[in-house]
């Protein structure tokens, strides 16, 4: 396989532009709904509503599993699906994903009620805080439905170009949500269970803006039916989605385990100190978490388009971004502590000093945190799911023994020291694995990101040209020259170089604004497959009659053996393939000569 060409990364980057800012958005409403929401739920009830709520947060992280390795693993089996102009399997995927969000929000309404005493005392040791956190824990199985139906629904926006929509409803959501807090806990006097039904009243509300805003927008969720035969695509889509879960779960397990740490080397004023860091983790996820929610659909609409040259620009794009995000958020929690302890109204001298320092030392983890997450969620979209469930467990358990080994040693220091320690042991290993990898796979990988080869082609091509009559003559051109160095007949190297410079005449025919379109030529043994992409409004070659087409669309048809076109996430996206013949004698003789 032999890969060559240049992609400048206009169209991917632009796409990605507008797919990050509603990303974080979004992001930034969840966290409303957990960073926010306790410094609410703090103001409103004191140290205790807030040490009950955070003693609660392991069980809202495993509902959170939930929903995201069904919103997570189904979106991006969808997204991959759309890659390879699938609609039909992709919408059996989206129709089976919440059949099974509806299922598990049920069951686990059900387990939480026939197990609940024994979970209240597991997740509350603390007797004095237990009458309360039992009241939260139930309120919280009653919201479990609505959340997991919702929020698994929410990840399919993206991937449908949709990313402004997922904002909207996340942020109204989560914004109602905290009105509600002051409505059910102040004006009601529910207490911290006020909190729990504030999130299912914001949620409801936000569904219904949902349904209304895809009406409104005409969003294309591909939906089918689905049968016995499809139940196969529900493994598939539990794992792709499984290390982005393992991930929730473990981190709901570690920080069960830490809650406990904390309450036994530091009282409440250690349960208060360490929460604190953990909502600093919130902070962090609106930019961290972003920049990986808005590569995560791009690199499956990409690996279903066999596009890993594409792959590799917006997987260095988001390491970047990360790294950026990483250090300025850590430079900001380094300098202001006092920011996040005077949010939450901490005023006892010893809590504050024992938060401050802590804030400081477990904010380092996320200079490292943040690649090694975004290093999962790409291997899970590149079917590396042993190795993307290998990072996610080593995250969420590994911290664990260094948590008890720090302790020992620091007392409750060495809680907050142990998660940056434990993750930037965790990025090395990545590191290490994927140097080790690459150096004993070099004919499959392009470098130490492990960006993959297209081995399932003769050879590829990858271009960036604007739609100016120049560049598409040189395009086309160069199809043909690449065609033939690659032993490819004349006859259809020319067929080809006639079907790449017709379809970007119509690109630019059909464009409201001049722009870019990228090129992917793929060349297999008995056909030439070329991918156009490009922004903008849809426009279907393949619509209408022949009398309403254009010559050029009919010429298309003649010369090509197959065409298909969708719109996805934004982008125009047609297929044609070209049929490689093998030439008669005469033919051979005559492709010579010219």
């Amino acid at each position: 396989m032999n890969e060559k060409g240049h992609k400048s990364g206009g169209i991917l980057m632009k796409k990605y532009r507008q797919y990050l800012l509603p990303s974080i958005l979004t992001s930034l409403a969840l966290a409303l709904n957990e960073f926010v929401d306790c410094m609410v739920i703090s103001n409103l009830l004191g140290n205790d509503g807030l040490a009950v709520a955070s003693l609660a947060c392991p069980v809202i992280l495993f509902i959170a599993a939930c929903y995201v390795i069904l919103g997570s693993g189904g979106s991006t089996f969808y997204a991959v699906l759309l890659g390879k102009w699938e609609s039909e399997r992709a919408g059996k995927v989206f129709r089976m994903s919440m059949i099974m969000a509806v299922g598990t929000g049920l069951l686990l309404l059900a387990f939480g009620w026939i197990f609940g005493t024994p979970l209240v005392a597991l997740f509350c040791p603390d007797e004095v805080l237990r009458p309360a956190f039992s009241t939260y824990f139930h309120t919280l199985l009653y919201t479990a439905p609505i959340l997991t139906a919702m929020l698994t629904f929410v990840w399919f926006l993206p991937p449908s170009g949709a990313p402004v929509v997922a904002t909207v409803v996340n942020i109204v959501s989560n914004c109602l949500n905290l009105v509600m807090d002051f409505v059910y806990i102040r004006i009601f006097g529910m207490g911290v269970e006020g909190a729990a039904w504030a999130t299912a009243t914001g949620y409801l509300i936000g569904m219904v803006v949902m349904v209304v805003m895809i009406r409104v927008n005409k969003v294309r969720i591909a939906n089918e039916k689905v049968g016995f035969k499809d139940l196969s695509m529900a493994l598939t889509i539990l794992a792709l989605g499984s290390s982005t879960s393992a991930l929730q779960i473990c981190f709901a397990i570690k920080y069960a385990f830490s809650n406990g740490l904390a309450a036994s080397y530091g009282g409440r004023m250690g349960v208060v100190a360490f929460s604190l860091c953990l909502q600093t983790f919130s902070l962090a996820s609106v930019f961290l978490l972003g920049v990986a929610d808005t590569a995560q659909p791009l690199f499956a609409m990409l690996r279903g388009q066999k596009d890993y040259v594409g792959e590799g620009v917006v997987l260095r794009r988001s390491l970047s971004l990360q790294l950026i995000f990483s250090v300025v958020l850590v430079i900001l929690l380094e300098c202001f502590p006092q920011a996040v302890t005077a949010a939450y109204k901490v005023q006892d001298p010893e809590t504050l000093e024992l938060a401050l320092k802590g804030i400081r030392i477990f904010s380092l983890s996320y200079l490292f945190r943040s690649v090694c997450i975004q290093f999962m969620r790409f291997f899970q979209v590149e079917g590396k799911t042993r190795y993307a469930l290998f990072i996610s467990f080593f995250d969420g358990l590994a911290v664990m023994p260094i948590i008890l080994v720090l302790c020992g040693i620091m007392g409750i220091d060495g809680l907050f020291l142990a998660y940056p320690v434990a993750s930037l042991i965790l990025l090395i290993v990545i590191l290490a694995i994927n140097a080790v990898t690459y150096k004993k796979n070099p004919e499959q990988y392009t470098g130490v990101l492990l960006l993959q080869k297209d081995l399932g082609s003769v050879a590829s091509l990858n271009l960036t040209i604007a739609d100016k009559p120049e560049e598409i003559s040189a395009a086309s051109e160069k199809m043909i020259d690449f065609a033939r160095e690659n032993k490819v007949p004349g006859r259809q190297a020319f067929r080809l170089g006639l079907v790449c410079e017709e379809m970007a005449v119509y690109t630019q025919n059909h464009r409201k604004e001049p722009g870019e379109i990228d090129l992917l030529l793929r060349i297999l043994k008995e056909e030439l497959i070329l991918n156009f992409r490009s922004i903008g409004a849809p426009f279907n070659p393949m619509q209408g009659t022949e009398e309403d087409l254009p010559e050029n669309i009919i010429l298309l048809q003649k010369t090509a053996s197959q065409i298909s076109y969708d719109y996805i996430m934004g982008m125009n996206s047609t297929r044609i393939v070209v049929a490689i013949e093998e030439e008669k004698p005469r033919r051979k003789k005559q492709a010579a000569e010219e």
